[in-house]
């Protein structure tokens, strides 16, 4: 007789009912067999499963999962038709090892195709799609929302008969299938009847996951829907996996004390150790759809239900409670299906000595995958390997095959299958293939000194431009040219895309910030844009500081064609324009400051055509004036309405220039006392002592303060002491910038200060309170702002409850700021 429901002769004749704890795939799967073999299968779970998505029970669903091609093949033969629905409705089809990149110990498959694929999808999403088929099957009920106490257990048999379930009361079953995973109740359930627990192996990895949902620019990472990266030293990995409805999910993984963190700045921060070149650029283009998830997995574990010499009937224990893998390999769904076909062909053959007839058929089910996670784990240096000689040294052995899978096709696609569970570890001994793997590691060596040859040719910066991750307010430009402004300077011109032109549409004196690296830690350079307001230029001055890594990189490298993450224009340090007004403005510069100037010179002279500039500019010599082309200019385009004095510092007794239209030399440093006070305006920028010099002398002369802008290029974050350990605490919530952020700070750090330990994405340039970048509004709270008279501030502004968080502390027990 046979079933309409599988096609396989019906053996529910005498089994009346089956239940199965837990709906997790591994029940799901226990369940669709079942139905073939008993006329009623119940699946009894504790979560709600009334709407798909993340649920309690399965706290790893939340990271990368895989069908490997194993487990792929029996989901189909089990829910015929499942592939092709799951691709329907989204889930991704990957190519091994075409569309696959797998790095293992520093070794990178060589990509080819494998001849079979690999399912993608997120674990909720299959999840739900495999329970909406188990739902169908005219045999099957599921119970959600219910709690299994206990197991009914008749002693004289020595069978178990039933579970109680709260709410519920006692269901008789002529079958129970625990699957409710490693920690689940089922062995104290057991003991308490007097029943021996099995012996359990296992390899303590203490392995983290962090993930979030990420998606990725269009073509970011050449195709490869499957990117998978393990290294052993430092002992870190990373998964990123394409999945439904365009998303990927980004998984990263540590081990031993180096745990990925779940902050997102540090989260970047880690995964940017991790990804080679082309994935850390396609990260830092990334937009994140969710927050970070974590999930820890201590120790692998196999537990030999086979080797027990009395188990009760009535009762079999099947997933992740008989082993649980490490999650890097993905085996686990895989596994479990390994099961379930073990479990079919088991009760094919009848009753009889059933938990000893399956559990040995499970043990063999369960032996290969066991070996390569035990194989790979124990291969990582912070894995206590006592006793382990033998499995450690195979490791090795390992080594060498991915090595050669490295250069050789045929070695890559032969360690694929085998991860793929397609193919026994021992497939590797095939005469042919040791054969390959023997050549493709005389390349080895090789290739080795190339490499090392071609890195001591190369010519290296301390300035990497790929910043960690992404950040609000930044995108991807390409340098377009950098000219040589003096011996120590150039002027770097960026591309704007035309989608791109309204946001960096910018304001004179405003500054762009320059994201990177440096050594593996994030830093941000801020540089004036040097063109006036509407120019359609982006352009930034860059003067060579001693040992400067974003400076050096202008320099010293080829740079045009190349990209760099550029902020959208900020700053304060902008004059507002009256095409009426009739205004004497003046400004003193000193070395680089002098870039906003010229932006805010040319646009003020163009906007306002009754209004004059004065300009008193500090260089070391002739050869160091910066702009000086860009100055000319201007002096030639509004003649008598600008006049520009240089004070060159270190001319000495040289003849000093002739006085040409509006130009002039005078040597030595600018002194303030010396400077014309029939001025409106004053913009000030360059090192804090002229500034601060400049400052006072005109604030003694009666001018007021509000009529003098300034701003500092020397602007190194404030050094604070460290934090008292009974320092008080408030809770503070930044708005304004992205999602708001909320977190516990001592009240004698500055709230960005603070902020920055949990999060680089955030308004500011500076950290030294003198560009203005981190203005925030007091929304409730109160807090104290340090005092100095030239911070990128004015008093009108603090009056109405702005500050600048850099230099801001908390003062009761919360605060909410939001940046402007």
């Amino acid at each position: 007789m046979e079933s309409a429901v599988t096609g396989h002769r019906d053996m529910r004749a005498g089994r009346s009912h089956a239940v199965v704890l837990g709906a997790s795939m591994a029940g799901l799967l226990a369940a669709r067999v079942l139905s073939e073999s008993f006329a009623k299968v119940t699946v009894i779970e504790r979560d709600d499963l009334s709407s798909p998505g993340d649920r309690r029970g399965v706290p790893q669903g939340r990271h990368v999962h895989a069908l490997l091609a194993r487990g792929t093949r029996i989901f189909e033969e089990l829910f015929p038709g499942l592939t092709q629905d799951l691709l329907a409705e989204g889930a991704v089809e990957c190519r091994a090892l075409s569309e696959m990149r797998m790095s293992l110990g520093g070794h990178t498959l060589r990509q080819s195709d494998s001849g079979y694929t690999v399912l993608q999808a997120s674990r909720p999403f299959l999840e739900w799609r495999v329970r909406e088929r188990v739902r169908d099957l005219p045999n099957v009920d599921v119970l959600d929302g219910r709690t299994v106490e206990a197991l009914c257990y008749d002693r004289a048999a020595e069978r178990v008969r039933g579970v109680r379930v709260a709410g519920v009361g006692e269901i008789e079953a002529d079958l129970i299938v625990s699957c409710l995973g490693r920690h689940g109740p089922v062995n104290d359930w057991l003991a308490d009847l007097g029943y021996d627990r099995p012996a359990e192996e296992g390899v303590r990895i203490d392995m983290m996951y962090a993930s979030r949902y990420v998606r990725l620019p269009a073509g970011a990472v050449r195709g490869d829907k499957e990117i998978i990266v393990s290294n052993q030293q430092p002992a870190r990995g990373l998964a990123l996996f394409a999945v439904e409805d365009g998303k990927h999910i980004l998984t990263l993984i540590g081990y031993g004390n180096d745990h990925p963190p779940a902050d997102s700045d540090g989260f970047w921060r880690f995964a940017s150790s991790v990804a080679p070149p082309d994935v850390r650029q396609a990260l830092v283009e990334a937009e994140s759809l969710t927050d970070i998830a974590t999930y820890r997995y201590l120790a692998n574990q196999r537990r030999r239900y086979e080797r027990l010499a009395r188990f009760p009937d009535g009762l079999l224990v099947f997933g992740d409670a008989v082993c649980s893998f490490s999650p890097a390999f993905g085996q686990g769904m895989t596994v479990s299906a390994l099961q379930a076909v073990r479990l079919r062909a088991i009760l094919a053959g009848g009753d009889h000595d059933l938990p000893r007839r399956y559990f040995r058929a499970a043990a063999t089910a369960i032996d290969d995958a066991w070996r390569i996670t035990k194989l790979f784990d124990l291969a990582m240096p912070h894995v206590d390997a006592s006793g382990q000689v033998l499995t450690r040294s195979a490791g090795s052995l390992v080594g060498l095959g991915l090595a050669a899978g490295a250069r050789d096709a045929r070695v890559g696609r032969a360690i694929a299958r085998i991860a793929g569970l397609l193919d026994r570890p021992t497939a590797v001994l095939r005469p042919q293939l040791l054969a390959h793997t023997a050549t493709a590691l005389g390349r080895v060596g090789i290739d080795q000194v190339r490499q090392a040859t071609a890195r001591s040719a190369g010519r290296t910066s301390a300035f990497d431009p790929l910043p960690h991750g992404p950040a609000m307010g930044f995108h991807r430009l390409a340098v377009r040219s950098v000219t040589r402004d003096t011996r120590d300077s150039a002027i770097v011109e960026f591309d704007v895309p035309a989608e791109l032109a309204d946001r960096f549409r910018y304001a004179a004196g405003q500054h762009i910030v320059v994201r990177g690296t440096r050594h593996g830690e994030a830093i941000r350079r801020s540089y004036s844009l040097c063109d006036p307001a509407g120019s359609g230029r982006l352009r930034i001055a860059v003067k060579r500081q001693d040992g400067g890594a974003f400076s050096s990189y202008v320099l010293d490298h080829r740079i045009v064609g190349s990209a760099l993450y550029v902020s959208e224009p900020t700053g304060m340090f902008t004059p507002g324009m009256d095409s009426t007004a009739r205004c004497a403005y003046a400004a003193v510069a000193a070395g680089s400051g002098i870039t906003p100037i010229v932006s805010i010179i040319g646009t003020v002279l163009e906007s306002e055509p009754h209004s004059t500039f004065t300009l008193y500019y500090g260089s070391r010599g002739l050869d160091d004036v910066m702009l000086d082309g860009p100055l000319r200019a201007l002096v030639d385009r509004f003649p008598g309405r600008l006049r520009v004095t240089h004070h060159l510092s270190r001319h000495g007794e040289r003849a000093l220039p002739e006085p040409v239209s509006g130009v002039t030399y005078r040597r030595g440093r600018i002194d303030p006392a010396t400077i014309t006070d029939d001025v409106e305006r004053w913009f000030l920028c360059g090192p804090r002592e002229l500034v601060s010099r400049t400052v006072a002398s005109l604030t003694e002369r009666g001018l007021d303060r509000s009529r003098i802008l300034l701003e500092l290029f020397d602007t190194d974050t404030v050094n604070s002491p460290p934090p008292a350990t009974d320092a008080p605490t408030s809770r503070v919530t930044l708005t304004g910038h992205g999602r708001p952020m909320e977190f516990d700070m001592p009240r004698d750090r500055s709230i960005l200060e603070a902020a920055l330990g949990q999060r680089e994405d955030l308004p500011y340039s500076c950290l030294g309170g003198s560009c203005g970048t981190c203005r925030a509004a007091v929304e409730s709270g109160e807090v104290a702002m340090d005092p100095d008279p030239l911070l990128a501030i004015t008093d009108h502004e603090t009056a109405f409850g702005y500050v600048l968080a850099c230099r801001t502390r908390p003062v009761s027990d919360n605060v909410v700021l939001r940046f402007e």
